[in-house]
Formats: structure tokens, sequence, C-alpha cells
């Protein structure tokens, strides 16, 4: 059973998806605020935090191209969003073993510099919801995915919009079902920042302090 989230509205469906990379207003004035993170799909309301007990989340990165890299600044992005440690990810090198899984979707594609420039939609990211996952006993390993976007895209430009949908997918792993309504938090459906913002911060502490009514099995 899986849920899909389009890029540009929310459909509760198999994965949590996440593209892109077209600019939004950078409108927000939202001091103090955090937004939804549970998964409200009728009849219940779906909680999900790592628990302390499965600390460090282990992380599987598809060894080709620029994956490990990505995998690794998504783990640092998002530690650094906890004053206390609630959150640490390290990468294993056996997939059998990892508790998430990034792979690359379709071709790999070159690892180059980011582009600095505006940012466009070259890029596609998906994540299969951790609520579905672990309420199927078939299945304990959640799945990120990245593709590049065909079009008329430069290598550099997919190089920058994976740097942000990497960090965009494994928050969604990490418990953040919801997509953020400001366009200047990397949990917005068409992210274009490249880092957390404090909104995201606040949203993911509150997320972690929250009780869990979804909990992967034991190792």
């Amino acid at each position: 059973m899986r849920r899909a989230w389009g890029l540009t509205a929310l459909a509760l469906g198999t994965a949590l998806a996440a593209t892109g990379c077209e600019p939004t207003t950078p409108v927000r004035d939202c001091s103090g605020c955090i937004y939804d993170f549970a998964d409200t799909t009728p009849p219940d309301t779906l909680v999900f935090p790592w628990p302390a007990s499965r600390m460090p989340v282990r992380f599987y990165a598809d060894p080709r191209g620029a994956m490990p890299a990505l995998v690794s600044l998504s783990i640092a992005a998002w530690q650094a969003q906890f004053l206390y440690g609630e959150f640490r990810g390290v990468q294993a090198t056996d997939s059998t073993r990892a508790d998430i899984i990034v792979q690359w979707e379709a071709g790999v594609p070159p690892d180059v510099t980011p582009d600095p420039g505006a940012p466009v939609a070259a890029c596609d990211g998906a994540t299969t919801n951790p609520t579905a996952v672990f309420t199927d006993s078939s299945a304990n390993v959640l799945h990120v995915t990245l593709s590049p976007r065909g079009g008329a895209f430069t290598d550099a430009q997919v190089a920058a919009c994976l740097r942000r949908v990497v960090i965009h997918e494994v928050g969604h792993a990490l418990g953040l079902l919801k997509h953020s309504p400001f366009p200047l938090d990397i949990m917005n459906p068409t992210p274009i920042v490249t880092l957390p913002s404090s909104v995201d911060r606040r949203t993911v502490e509150v997320l972690y302090h929250t009780p869990a009514t979804v909990v992967p099995p034991p190792r």
C-alpha cells in the first residue's frame, strides 16, 4: 500500500512526493508558527516520529553518482534542527540493514557543481509514507527515490534541484507527513530553499515531542 503526494496539490495516495523547484512568492508572516505534520486520512490521525530506541536511523544510499553525498547532506541538515539530539542518522553500507533506502528512480545524473541561479523544476522525488509502511507488517523499510526531469535543464540545474529535494524527501521519511504552506520552508511542495527554515525546525521539534500513533517494528 502506497500514498502519492503531488507537487502542486496534496493528494494522499502511497508515496509522499515533491519536486520542484518552481519559485513561488516568498511571503510569510508567521512568527513562532508550525505547520501540520500528521496524516489525517480518515478515520485516524497518524503521527510518526522515529523513536529513541531506533536511533541512529540507518540510511542506505545508492552508491552511484552524487547519492552518498546527497544523503549525507540531508542527514546533517535534519540533525542540525534538534537541540537535544532527538534525531540522529548514519549511512549504512548494507541495504538489508537499513531503515531508509535512498535510490535513483531513473538514470543517474552527472555529479556536478549545483547551479547557483534561480531554482527550476529539474528533478523529482518521492517517499513511501511511514504511516502506511509501518502499519503493514509486510514491510519495514522506507524508500526515497530521486530522479532528474527531462527537458532543457542543465546538469548543474538538476544537481541544485536534487540538493533541495533530497532534504525535503528525508523530511517526509522522518515523519513530516504534510507539506508546509509557506514557500520559504524546505517542506513546501515546491522547495526553493536549500535548508530547513526556522518554521521547519519548530515543526519537526514539536513532532519529535508528540506521542507517536505509529511505530516501526523492532530491529
